[in-house]
């Protein structure tokens, strides 16, 4: 039997072996080049969200807002910054490059660390996905006023209300009335199987904000005018409610069937909005923002999705094998196994404040910042005081960061924006002085 070779355009006296690397180095240069410009670019839009908001909080008088905006500079900082290369994606054997911050505030102002969160609401929508299963099951049929047996299927939908001429706060506490009132009804429950849900909005240029809510579902077959009229009652309550007239003969909404589940996941995952809108909000909203101390849930799970989770959970605990999700922000956003199913919100920082933090700055100083939050801390002991104990707490989580890095990524290139390779005399040092105290630092 003849072998048939498949004939190649080039044949081997024509590669160019020289220009072949140099086309491949191009490539990863320009990959790094890419991580390195949005690193800079977070950097950039974070010191001008903290200077805007320094000054209103300033005029204001408020120590806590003050506090707010020198934490989220020192998490814009370049210094926070740091570029891998050569990281190790221990599920695909594969080496890939990226950037994170050494320090994470954990602020919803912050542009690093919500697009933190959003990489790791990412992962967890990719496992309960992956791991639902769809049925064909019976449901109540509105329209045919009776069950009906039906193939489940995922869709993208869109939940859009009417602008209005509110504050920011206000227009998300209307959204969120609305959703409430959504998801409650019992046309929801039974087409509704399970969905992934998250909030967005923009700033119009007229000064109002486009609100709107993106979910991946699993439903049935759903008339479109059926869900507009459900939505647009659910949004016209919320109105009245809030004393705003409703205007709009309905509230829009979006159905599709999703061809593409990752398009669908990083749609659904994607921001709450986009870089540059915290810079065209009026500065008295902002400073509302800013004193929120915990916000309403943005990314939510819920039905057969939400029991996935509490099963992959219970999964993990079983096997010893549970872990939570890793800090840092990574360009490819790889090795989505290595986040925990915890859909728990971000409470303004305090969690991660807590666990980064194991510095004895002062017996009693210490205690108090890892048993409230950090405004509560600001009131207490005044922000002068508190700024100098956050500053050496950022300093110390940044040490601990390179060092948790390097244990786990040994064979990557580490070095800040600059270009300046980290000092491993000097973490090696440190790792020393940890050890010697008792403290493990993984």
């Amino acid at each position: 039997m003849t072998k048939k070779y498949v004939s190649i355009k080039k044949n081997l006296a024509e590669l160019d072996l020289n220009s072949e690397l140099a086309e491949f180095d191009l490539n990863l240069r320009s990959k790094r080049d890419e991580a390195i410009s949005v690193a800079d670019y977070r950097s950039e839009r974070g010191e001008v969200v903290a200077a805007l908001l320094g000054e209103v909080a300033a005029d204001a008088g408020d120590s806590v807002c003050l506090a707010y905006s020198e934490r989220l500079r020192a998490c814009a900082d370049r210094s926070n910054f740091y570029f891998g290369d050569d990281f190790l994606d221990n599920s695909t054997g594969e080496l890939f490059s990226g950037f994170g911050n050494l320090f994470g505030c954990g602020l919803k102002l912050c542009q690093s660390c919500v697009a933190r969160q959003a990489a790791r609401n990412r992962n967890i929508a990719r496992q309960v996905v992956k791991a639902t299963n769809l049925l064909n099951r019976e449901h109540y049929c509105f329209l045919r006023d009776d069950y009906i047996v039906e193939w489940e299927k995922y869709r993208f939908v869109t939940l859009t209300m009417p602008e209005i001429c509110a504050s920011l706060k206000a227009t998300m506490a209307i959204q969120k009335r609305a959703w409430d009132l959504f998801r409650k009804l019992k046309f929801t429950k039974n087409y509704f199987a399970g969905y992934v849900k998250s909030g967005e909005f923009t700033v119009r240029k007229n000064g109002t904000y486009h609100a709107h809510l993106h979910l991946l579902a699993i439903t049935f077959f759903i008339p479109e005018d059926l869900i507009k009229l459900y939505w647009t009652n659910c949004v016209e309550t919320a109105f009245n409610e809030a004393g705003i007239e409703f205007e709009a003969e309905q509230a829009n909404v979006n159905l599709q069937l999703v061809t593409s589940l990752e398009n669908a996941i990083k749609e659904v995952c994607k921001y709450v909005t986009k870089t540059s809108t915290w810079e065209k909000i009026p500065a008295d909203q902002l400073l509302e923002i800013a004193r929120i101390r915990r916000w309403d849930r943005m990314f939510e799970i819920s039905g057969r999705f939400r029991q996935t989770i509490q099963k992959l959970n219970a999964e993990r605990v079983t096997s010893s094998s549970s872990f939570v999700a890793d800090e840092v922000s990574l360009i490819e956003d790889e090795n989505p196994s290595a986040y925990y199913l915890d859909t728990d919100g971000i409470t303004d920082g305090e969690l991660l404040e807590a666990s980064e933090i194991t510095e004895e700055i002062s017996t009693e100083t210490t205690e108090k910042s890892k048993r409230v939050g950090w405004r509560d801390l600001v009131e207490e002991v005044g922000l002068e005081n508190y700024l100098d104990i956050f500053h050496r707490q950022v300093e110390h989580a940044r040490k601990i960061r390179k060092l948790r890095l390097i244990i786990k990524y040994p064979d990557a290139k580490f070095s800040d924006l600059a270009g300046n390779a980290w000092d491993l005399n000097e973490i090696e040092l440190f790792a020393v002085q940890l050890a010697a105290r008792g403290v493990e630092v993984l």
